[in-house]
């Protein structure tokens, strides 16, 4: 029988759900199309690279930490919080 093996595709999406799912108020879910448009929008560094690794999730985890200090007077609970604001200023549905 002839199998043939392929590498799991890893996207962001997928690498960062159930982290976000599990553990909110230390993760966070990062779309990239998003959150390079509210990181660009918020004039906040993001160092983005497509491929999923370490470097780039420091730096959206600390562009999350930015954006909690910035709207911190919106009470923000946690990292579902922090993501629903960049998704906002993000995102085309709310322009």
């Amino acid at each position: 029988m002839l199998t043939t093996q392929t590498d799991p595709v890893l996207t962001w999406p997928l690498v960062t759900v159930f982290g976000f799912i599990a553990q909110p108020e230390q993760h966070i879910f990062l779309k990239p199309n998003t959150t390079k448009e509210a990181a660009r929008v918020l004039w906040l560094p993001f160092d983005y690279v497509s491929r999923p690794n370490w470097n780039t999730y420091e730096s959206y985890l600390e562009l999350a930490s930015i954006a909690r200090r910035k709207i911190r007077d919106l009470r923000r609970r946690d990292m579902i919080d922090i993501q629903s604001f960049l998704w906002i200023q993000g995102s085309d549905e709310y322009r």
